[in-house]
């Protein structure tokens, strides 16, 4: 099957070719000494604002609307939502085994965490609105016609790791481990880059559903009708 048009620069483009997913357990790993800084804050804040879009994206969507797509090359939410979820499996493992690099070094913070050119760039080409469109490859691609509830509460479940790992950074220097994702050869984001790449990535998708849900098409709700009134006693 080939890949559908995700609507977004995505980051299989960013990073180049996939690598293989990893299986691999994502054990929390433990929170660093120190408390958590503005930079910090920040990024579990924005993770924690996906959660809640996300919700009321979702909010009040029957699964035929959830699942709708506007044409064949077009994404449903359901499937915004899922390619999210699938992205964000895959770098888990690689963001745990960053975080065990830094504190098996003593990487600890000095000053501010660094953001790169290369950083930069990345992080300005992937936040909406959609400035290029890319295709996503076929193994990013989400199924259709899943259940509302499902889907939302393993992107919420997502977000809420991702907030945990970043809590469990306190007090590292989280620019100075590099992260291969997806296999790039070229160039490695460090840490602190790829969390921000990835929460304009999950904030890029969520605008692309909610122009789904803003979609003049979108199936309405079928009305509820109401109980019948009981039947007069004769």
């Amino acid at each position: 099957m080939v890949s559908k048009e995700s609507g977004a620069g995505d980051l299989d483009a960013l990073f180049g070719r996939p690598g293989r997913r990893s299986t691999a357990g994502t054990t929390l790993p433990k929170a660093a000494a120190g408390g958590l800084t503005p930079e910090l804050s920040g990024l579990v804040r924005q993770f924690d604002d996906v959660g809640r879009d996300a919700e009321r994206i979702a909010g009040g969507l029957s699964e035929r609307q959830f699942n709708w797509r506007s044409s064949s090359g077009r994404w449903s939410i359901a499937e915004c939502f899922g390619h999210l979820s699938m992205i964000g499996s895959e770098l888990l493992p690689l963001i745990d085994a960053a975080i065990g690099e830094a504190r098996r070094h003593a990487w600890y913070r000095q000053g501010t965490l660094r953001v790169g050119f290369v950083g930069r760039r990345l992080i300005a080409a992937t936040e909406p609105p959609v400035r290029s469109k890319q295709r996503a490859r076929p193994e990013h691609v989400a199924a259709g016609d899943q259940a509302v509830d499902l889907v939302l509460s393993a992107l919420l479940d997502l977000n809420r790791q991702f907030g945990a790992r970043v809590r469990a950074a306190t007090g590292l220097d989280i620019s100075r481990p590099k992260v291969a994702a997806f296999g790039a050869k070229v160039f490695r984001l460090n840490l602190y880059e790829l969390l921000l790449v990835l929460a304009a990535h999950e904030r890029r998708h969520l605008s692309q559903a909610q122009a789904v849900k803003d979609d003049p098409g979108l199936p309405r709700r079928a009305a509820i009708a109401p109980p019948a009134p009981p039947r007069a006693q004769r």
